[in-house]
């Protein structure tokens, strides 16, 4: 990979955890409107971290299989593998560091933490694998 490839991975793995924080905020604001309406701001700021609990493992790793494919077959030359595998470091070390502000680490190393990363990276891994396989020439 040549260094812009890295500076995309960054970018790419920013953008899908933005993205990923923005669709949950969503499922927040839509669950405090539709599903359990008329309670005090204290209900739902307590219930967002278990609703993002629930919805942010599997958005991030749709977000990474997305971007993993997308980006992998848009420059077949590229090792795609590679690519989703750098993608997918800067995505955690930045939800870390995200994070670590708020929540001491010894706090935020959680099962829960483990398997929202471990399911981007299958996500980033089967977008990497998907876009290496469509990418070769017939």
């Amino acid at each position: 990979m040549r260094p812009i490839d890295y500076a995309k991975a960054l970018g790419a793995a920013v953008l899908a955890l933005a993205l990923n924080l923005l669709v949950t905020t969503v499922v927040i604001v839509v669950w405090s409107a539709v599903v359990e309406p008329g309670h005090p701001q204290a209900y739902y700021n307590a219930l967002a971290p278990k609703i993002g609990a629930w919805s942010g493992p599997p958005g991030g790793a749709l977000l990474l299989f997305l971007a993993a494919y997308v980006l992998g077959r848009r420059r077949p030359d590229r090792n795609a593998w590679k690519f989703a595998g750098v993608m997918w470091l800067f995505y955690a070390l930045t939800d870390v560091a995200i994070a670590l502000p708020i929540v001491p680490l010894a706090k935020l190393l959680t099962f829960q933490l483990v398997l929202s990363l471990l399911l981007a990276l299958a996500g980033a891994a089967l977008g990497g694998v998907v876009a290496a396989r469509r990418s070769r020439p017939a």
